[in-house]
């Protein structure tokens, strides 16, 4: 990929050498969308299919918007989404955009795996959380996580997180993120229901 045109949209040097490394010839078109407008902190919706590169597309701006690690212990960072299959996929994939950082760290909590392995993930202090909304609720509830320093909050195909009975968990999982300044809602289907979330 032309390093010019990464280095126009401001990414940092990490950034743009992880981007290298995955091999991208070009950004696909909901990157070349959603990128600039997420780097400049404002909200999208965006509407696209699974295989599209949505999570590069809120992975690569979420990423450089993390405060210094040292500066703060809270997540800053927060992506809910159906699956544990696609809340594995995703924080490998920003664990792979992480490649050149110092000390950002990313968790995964899903149901049907431990939930005190998934404490502990907590305890290390990640700066970007990816889960499922009924096992982030568990850990609210149970007070392993706050949710007030969060800035910046993504929901990735959120079509079908509506279609599986999530609505009122991500609602009020919105609602607990006070200070939140940009959200990111992706769908294959933008629906009358995604369009209220």
């Amino acid at each position: 990929m032309d390093i010019t045109k990464l280095e126009a949209l401001g990414l940092s040097p990490e950034m743009i050498r992880a981007i290298q490394d995955t091999g991208y010839e070009e950004f696909t078109p909901i990157q070349e969308k959603a990128i600039p407008v997420l780097l400049e902190g404002r909200d999208i919706i965006g509407q696209a299919s699974t295989g599209t590169g949505k999570t590069a597309a809120f992975g690569i701006p979420a990423i450089e918007k993390v405060v210094d690690p040292e500066e703060t212990a809270d997540p800053q960072i927060l992506v809910l989404c159906p699956t544990r299959e696609l809340a594995i996929q995703i924080g490998d994939e920003l664990r792979g955009l992480l490649t050149y950082y110092k000390g950002i760290r990313v968790a995964v909590l899903y149901g049907g795996a431990g939930i005190v392995g998934q404490a502990k993930q907590l305890e290390k202090k990640p700066q970007i959380v990816v889960a499922t909304p009924g096992r982030l609720m568990d850990h609210y509830n149970r007070k392993n996580i706050r949710l007030d320093k969060i800035q910046t909050v993504v929901l990735d195909e959120a079509d079908r997180m509506l279609d599986m009975g999530f609505f009122k968990d991500v609602t009020k999982i919105i609602e607990k993120v006070k200070n939140r300044k940009n959200l990111g809602l992706f769908s294959a289907t933008i629906s009358q229901e995604v369009m209220t979330v």
